[in-house]
């Protein structure tokens, strides 16, 4: 299992699968953020950065969202 509990895929298949949901969560980041992110570590990184947030905050952020879609 990779981070949060989910598979190794991560959160790429997440922000490809569900794009549209994560750009309505997370306007900020762009599709140069997207095209980064590889894995669940990376979006809650990017989350963070783009939303000046602490990393545990984008932490919980990106585990209740991926929660929210199924993941």
């Amino acid at each position: 299992m990779g981070t949060f509990g989910f598979a190794r895929s991560g959160a790429l298949d997440i922000v490809t699968h569900h794009l549209h949901a994560a750009h309505a969560k997370w306007d900020r980041l762009t599709a140069s953020d997207y095209a980064v992110v590889k894995t669940a570590r990376d979006l809650v990184s990017a989350v963070a950065t783009r939303y000046s947030l602490p990393h545990d905050q984008a932490k919980r952020d990106v585990e209740t969202w991926l929660r929210d879609v199924g993941r």
